[in-house]
């Protein structure tokens, strides 16, 4: 599952995992923000352009916090125009380059010189 960055506000850049503990998410693929700890009962929200074609509105994410600042409420609230829990998908030519990782490593075009 993934949820929109409070941060960037880019649609799906934060995976999650919900388990008996809780919510465990992972930073942002894009931004690197974490959005595991926060002020106690804090609050943030992240908020991307609706899925459905035609709709001028958006979709939003909502962080919260408990007491200790730990992250125990994701809730997704709906376009409010078109009731959607959809985003919009980056278009291609936006796509974050960390999305598909270079085929090669840092500092690999020193070592692809031809010999001879």
């Amino acid at each position: 599952m993934a949820a929109i960055c409070p941060n960037c506000h880019l649609p799906e850049m934060i995976a999650y995992v919900v388990n008996d503990d809780g919510l465990h998410p992972f930073p942002c693929l894009e931004c690197n923000t974490g959005t595991v700890r926060c002020t106690p009962y804090g609050h943030l929200s992240g908020a991307a352009p609706c899925g459905t074609d035609g709709c001028q509105g958006s979709v939003r994410d909502d962080y919260q916090y408990d007491p200790k600042g730990r992250l125990s409420r994701l809730d997704r609230v709906r376009c409010r125009l078109c009731a959607t829990d959809r985003t919009a998908a980056l278009p291609a030519g936006s796509a974050p380059e960390r999305a598909v990782p270079g085929p090669r490593l840092p500092g690999s075009a020193i070592r692809s010189r031809p010999h001879g």
